[in-house]
């Protein structure tokens, strides 16, 4: 028997937050991993294509500038670094030309007006409203956790208020078609929203203002996507703590109605004095605490829990050059872009190619986006070669069934790499040292909590967001169970690399045991005027 003074079952990047901060608060934690190595999402691979770094899941961190779990942990004292390249989004289409987003608005501006100066007046507004004016506010909703409908409406009055909120009567296409008026630019907005791996359903569109706010905000994670986990590892070790891979949880103990611990698969018995906290799935966590625990209400939810109709397929290339864009003839800026978007030239595309995935076929049309990461951090690959990816959405089953993509890989790779030089010159002879097919399956092989490929451990559609994820009896990470809470990507604001689940449940477990903090949260959200 070992004996902590909390326990977290995960040890991707929210629980290392929720570690990290209750370390920070005096307490002892174990986190507990059952692969063999820790990061969840924030994985990186250098054993496929040697010599070549490979973000496997996450790799565009939104938002770090905004995020408090910087300066709260001091995570540049821990080997956490990220870079923001000026040219942050690039859209390039068949006939050669491109879109191009700048961290410089004038620069945007400017490229947009190329299609539309009405759609660059309108991305000037919006850029003015939601990633300067209302910035703190997204903040606070996204580092709060989610209030009822009521309440947040009590909170957020006044006509910019109103009109946020009023995405929610919008799915993705619609919010989109609301705001811009050419087709490339409507293209690429709605090419953008599903980067999130938002479902196209009524309701969706209330994502727009949130993810709007961080179209100049995307990050690289110097090293490695897993570099974020290492440095919230080094804070917990730091604090007494222990993250402890091997260790699979098969079940969380309950006594008297409190959670003490955990069981794991080799008969070992973790104890948690104060508290059990789950970063993995919420159906799991359920069913490891014991599901009669739960209001029916609850078991039903965890029953249908919606993973998603898309996930995405991953192809990776070793390189000796950067890969060149037919469309930096049009504007060399799109040379210098982050985040690149290609494979579709109209909504009816980008249409097709979700139609498609939820038909569980291999997609007609191919989209996604990509970078060439070495751009920015040379780490990333040998001196003076590259390393780039393209994620193009797909289904978790394909063409009858999810084992289809390891009989097919090199046909589905090679139908990846050909969509794929359609907009870049440069895919082939002595340029092209290697490739690497990372499927949906493999996303689930590799983290058993992303069901079907389900990279957000959850679909982005309206009752798993906001105070339904995972449901309005759940609120604020807590759970009927006395100690038990939930920190995962499938509860409250989850799904993406901010930490905001393991932010919120640390400052719940904070005020559950009057426990004193070396941080000061971010205040609830409000908007008066």
């Amino acid at each position: 028997m070992t004996n902590f003074d909390g326990v977290v079952i995960g040890a991707g990047h929210n629980g290392l937050t929720l570690a990290a901060y209750l370390a920070r608060a005096g307490l002892r934690i174990a986190v507990l991993e059952r692969n063999h190595r820790i990061g969840g999402g924030c994985s990186t691979d250098s054993d496929q294509l040697p010599g070549f770094r490979l973000n496997l899941h996450a790799n565009f961190y939104m938002g770090m500038s905004h995020c408090p779990l910087i300066e709260d942990l001091e995570l540049y004292r821990y080997g956490f670094s990220y870079i923001e390249p000026p040219v942050q989004q690039a859209a390039a289409f068949r006939d050669g030309t491109c879109v191009v987003i700048h961290k410089d608005l004038d620069k945007t501006c400017a490229s947009l007006a190329r299609f539309s100066q009405q759609d660059a007046a309108t991305f000037r507004e919006l850029w003015n409203t939601y990633c300067v004016e209302m910035r703190p506010l997204l903040a606070s909703l996204l580092y709060n956790a989610p209030l009822p409908r009521e309440q947040l409406l009590d909170r957020l009055s006044g006509p910019k208020a109103k009109e946020l909120l009023s995405h929610a009567q919008h799915d993705l296409f619609s919010v989109v078609r609301k705001h811009f008026v050419d087709e490339r630019i409507r293209t690429l907005f709605t090419s953008y929203m599903h980067v999130i791996t938002t479902e196209n359903v009524a309701g969706a569109g209330i994502v727009f203002p949130a993810i709007f706010a961080n179209i100049a905000s995307f990050t690289l994670p110097v090293g490695g996507a897993v570099s974020l986990v290492n440095a919230l590892t080094r804070v917990v070790e730091a604090g007494g703590g222990e993250v402890i891979t091997c260790a699979d949880v098969k079940e969380i103990k309950v006594e008297s109605g409190r959670a003490t611990g955990v069981k794991l698969a080799d008969g070992r018995f973790i104890a948690g004095a104060k508290f059990v906290a789950s970063a993995i799935d919420f159906p799991a966590t359920v069913d490891m605490a014991g599901a009669e625990l739960f209001p029916e209400p609850v078991r039903e939810k965890a029953r249908s829990w919606h993973w998603g109709n898309h996930s995405l397929v991953t192809l990776h290339l070793a390189l000796k050059n950067a890969p060149v864009y037919r469309a930096s003839a049009f504007d060399p800026d799109m040379a210098r872009a982050y985040n690149v978007f290609f494979g579709m030239d109209n909504i009816d595309e980008v249409a097709s190619c979700f139609d498609d995935c939820a038909a569980k076929k291999f997609p007609k049309v191919l989209m996604g986006n990509g970078a060439c990461n070495s751009q920015f951090d040379p780490t990333y690959a040998p001196p003076g070669q590259h390393s780039a990816f393209w994620w193009p959405f797909a289904p978790y089953s394909v063409d009858g069934g999810p084992r289809e993509w390891d009989s097919n890989r090199k046909d589905y790779s090679q139908r990846i790499l050909d969509y794929w030089r359609i907009y870049a010159s440069n895919l082939e002879g002595d340029n092209l040292l290697g490739t690497y097919l990372f499927t949906p399956l493999d996303v689930e092989r590799l983290n058993s909590n992303m069901r079907q490929g389900a990279v957000r451990m959850g679909a982005y559609v309206p009752n798993q967001l906001g105070i339904n994820r995972p449901h309005p009896l759940l609120p604020g990470s807590r759970t009927p169970v006395e100690g038990l809470y939930l920190c995962g990507s499938s509860s409250g604001n989850g799904g993406g690399v901010n930490g905001a689940p393991g932010y919120i449940a640390a400052n719940a477990i904070c005020d559950d045991l009057a426990l004193k903090r070396s941080w000061t949260p971010l205040p609830p959200p409000e908007w008066k005027h």
